[in-house]
């Protein structure tokens, strides 16, 4: 027979077990939904740039109607500042789209392709047809990103943001993604801004509530990062420096994923849908 005070014993185990549940659930519902409302403040990032991709894309339709060599640079500059700093979901939910306005270094359409008339040969003679196939391709982006069935997850984007920064490390710290119009550094410059926005934004706070350390690493090696692109050209920037930076800060996101509640996953592998690391 069990004594009266067993029972009282196991009556309060339970019930200090029920209430640990609880917290748990409390705290990882409490942190989902910080995500979450990260999430929705993301969003509008990645839609104000494809708008300015589009807006760049446009200006450089009518530069290149008018045959305005300069104008059309300008205006490819300015679509692609608006590309690059989408990266962090362009291959993980727009692979499609994708390798169409930005193939790389198989460079037969899109930005790259366009790129080598442009400043290359700096001419926009047979132009037209490419630069509206890819506006095109951007059109279609926009309503994509701004439909209710793009639907962005707090996984898949620390999946884009750490694939993106290892790519920032791995290749585009080599240069020469877009060695014609001299703008590689640009491209990284976005980059890294993408990188930033999408973890302060959906990332940072969750992860400073379960590991501050872990967080102040991270917010220190986006910093860093940020730092060794903000130069002035390709040939100024510390290529080793930036090579291991972007592979640590890919590393750190790895290890806060579960941290963060999400699934482990790997960098460097190619996304079913979506482009290898350029």
């Amino acid at each position: 027979m069990v004594s009266n005070v067993t029972q009282i014993f196991r009556q309060r185990a339970l019930q200090l077990g029920c209430a640990l549940a609880v917290v748990a659930f409390t705290a990882g519902a409490a942190q989902a939904a910080t995500m979450e409302a990260g999430i929705k403040s993301f969003k509008p990032f990645i839609v104000d740039h494809i708008g300015k991709a589009i807006a760049g894309a446009k200006e450089l339709q009518t530069a290149v109607k008018a045959g305005d060599v300069k104008a059309a640079q300008a205006a490819w500059i300015k679509s692609r500042k608006g590309w690059e700093a989408m990266e962090t979901v362009t291959g993980t939910y727009f692979g499609d789209i994708d390798k169409e306005v930005d193939a790389w270094p198989d460079a037969k359409k899109g930005y790259h392709a366009i790129e080598v008339v442009l400043f290359k040969a700096g001419k926009t003679d047979g132009l037209e047809a490419p630069v509206a196939e890819m506006l095109g391709h951007l059109d279609t982006f926009q309503k994509r990103a701004k439909s209710k069935a793009f639907d962005l997850t707090a996984q898949k984007l620390l999946e884009g943001t750490a694939n993106l920064a290892y790519e920032v490390g791995e290749e585009k710290s080599k240069g020469g993604e877009s060695p014609y119009a001299g703008t590689s550094i640009i491209d990284m410059q976005e980059n890294v801004e993408s990188i930033e926005m999408a973890y302060k934004l959906v990332f940072s706070d969750t992860l400073k509530k379960k590991e501050p350390k872990l967080a102040t690493i991270i917010d220190d090696r986006i910093s860093k990062l940020e730092k060794l692109v903000k130069v002035a050209d390709i040939k100024s920037m510390e290529q080793k420096k930036v090579y291991v930076a972007g592979e640590e800060l890919a590393a750190l996101l790895l290890t806060a994923a579960p941290k963060l509640g999400l699934k482990p996953f790997k960098v460097g592998d190619e996304e079913e849908g979506a482009d290898k690391p350029k």
